[in-house]
């Protein structure tokens, strides 16, 4: 029988497994706004697989640690609130390039504070002595 220390170990890696899936989620939204437009009809569950793929890849490149979950969660976070408000104040719902651009963006914007050499590399060009 197992002990209850592996058993709670177990819950907090499916919890923590789970919490990087959904956080990994709002990165492949725009492409149930962008298929359809360039004329693919993709199935719902794309992103939710494209979520799982990332996930993999990131747990086998990298040990799955609460800093890389948060991290994610931000890029996810930020992806979403840049991607919903440029397609609704400049109404891009049926411009693909647009849509790219802002996916674009909200990646770049979330990678950019998500990752900590980043700030760095930006507060040393920014100091002035």
């Amino acid at each position: 029988m197992p002990s209850l220390d592996s058993v709670g170990q177990q819950v907090g890696d499916f919890v923590v497994i789970a919490l990087l899936f959904f956080g990994l989620l709002p990165l492949f939204g725009p492409l149930d706004v962008l298929l359809p437009i360039l004329g693919y009809d993709a199935p719902r569950w794309l992103g939710y697989v494209l979520a799982g793929a990332a996930g993999a890849a990131l747990s086998w490149i990298r040990p799955l640690r609460l800093r890389l979950v948060v991290r994610v969660w931000l890029v996810g976070l930020v992806t979403l609130v840049v991607f919903i408000t440029a397609l609704v104040f400049f109404e891009l719902d049926g411009n693909a390039v647009g849509i790219v651009v802002a996916w674009g963006v909200g990646l770049g914007l979330g990678v950019g504070l998500a990752y900590p050499p980043l700030w760095r590399a930006a507060e040393a060009r920014l100091r002035v002595d």
